[in-house]
């Protein structure tokens, strides 16, 4: 542990031990006012009582300690988030018998140190009318306490919620900047521009589609940049948009074929998911041969999507893909448990869970 976390952990714990000590030795002075006046219809004087006061704040801080130190113990065995109403109802229960117990035990102690009248006089343990009195004192006490508990609870874990789920919507849009970022680069835009600008003296009418297909990628990408999910409709129009502009540039060198079945059309997928994969494989395969590669995407049970490329020999000089395999598959943890898939045997082939997002979720991945 570093000197500043060890210095920020210690001032923590004394602040929080100074909380419970003015909190609990508080109460401590209350209930003992209360009952001396109860017995005595007379409230404590300081100079009469400054001994049972004493004894009334020391009771009340140990008891508070106790009482911390229990909780923390039923924290740990009954968590509140998973046993919420078990927890409130089992920590009632324990913190009265502990409380109770300690009490009297602590009061015996005093008498036993300081003599029979250390609160006041004709104080005696064996009224039964005292005893009935402290103990629906600590019920109602404990009570208060356990409520004000539980609701510190609530707020921390629904604090903490908050703070969990602006991280993770933090590490998505890093997520999806990062994909954005390569699919704006300056790389593709000239090559792009290099494409254009060949048609533009052979085939004009080709040159004014690719552009039209050129702005459709780019304002998808845009349009996408802020959303965690599309639907796969929506990606594979993009896809088909962005397959155009590599079929104008590779001409008959590259085949992509789609065989999807309509029922998965309206399921979710991170943007840009399907065009990074294409990309990649156009990007790691030498194109500049006889042999042609082939992409398809294709679904496995309805429950999967696979996207399988041939291959036609590696590039030199051009580094791993992993970079964009890994940003699908964080992209991915926030939608589904299911891991993506990788082989790369023969072919290479990813293999992607099909997303199904309930109206709830849909809700909630919107308005994150």
């Amino acid at each position: 542990m570093s000197s500043s976390s060890r210095s920020y952990y210690m001032n923590a714990l004394f602040r929080r031990t100074l909380l419970v000590t003015f909190i609990s030795g508080a109460l401590g002075w209350l209930l003992f006012a209360y009952l001396h006046f109860s017995e005595t219809d007379s409230f404590p004087s300081l100079r009469e009582n400054f001994t049972g006061m004493l004894a009334g704040i020391g009771i009340g801080c140990l008891n508070g300690f106790a009482l911390y130190y229990a909780n923390g113990l039923l924290d740990r065995a009954l968590p509140w988030r998973n046993y919420y109403a078990a927890r409130f109802v089992v920590g009632y229960l324990a913190n009265y018998a502990v409380a109770l117990f300690l009490t009297l035990a602590l009061v015996q102690g005093c008498i036993a140190l300081f003599g029979a009248y250390v609160f006041w006089e004709g104080f005696s343990l064996q009224d039964v009318d005292l005893k009935v009195k402290l103990g629906i004192l600590l019920l109602a006490t404990l009570f208060i306490y356990k409520v004000i508990y539980a609701l510190l609870y609530s707020y921390q874990h629904y604090a903490v919620a908050q703070i969990e789920n602006i991280q993770r919507e933090r590490k998505q849009l890093e997520l999806q900047f990062e994909a954005l970022k390569s699919q704006i680069s300056p790389h593709y835009l000239f090559n792009s521009l290099n494409t254009i600008s060949s048609l533009l003296y052979k085939d004009t009418a080709s040159a004014e589609q690719f552009i039209r297909r050129l702005v459709q990628t780019y304002q998808y990408i845009l349009s996408t940049q802020h959303k965690q999910y599309v639907t796969l409709q929506d990606e594979i129009d993009f896809v088909q948009s962005y397959y155009y502009l590599l079929r104008i540039r590779f001409q008959q060198l590259l085949t992509v074929e789609i065989n999807l079945p309509h029922n998965i059309m309206h399921t979710k997928i991170p943007p840009l998911t399907l065009q990074i994969l294409v990309e990649n494989a156009v990007k790691h395969n030498n194109l500049n041969t006889d042999k042609k590669l082939f992409i398809y995407i294709t679904a496995q049970d309805n429950m999967f999507l696979k996207v399988i490329n041939t291959k036609t020999g590696n590039l030199t000089g051009v580094p791993s893909f992993r970079v964009g395999l890994e940003n699908i598959q964080k992209r991915y943890e926030f939608f589904t448990d299911k891991k993506i898939e990788i082989k790369d045997d023969d072919k290479f082939s990813v293999t992607l869970p099909v997303i199904h997002l309930k109206p709830r979720e849909q809700e909630q991945k919107h308005s994150a």
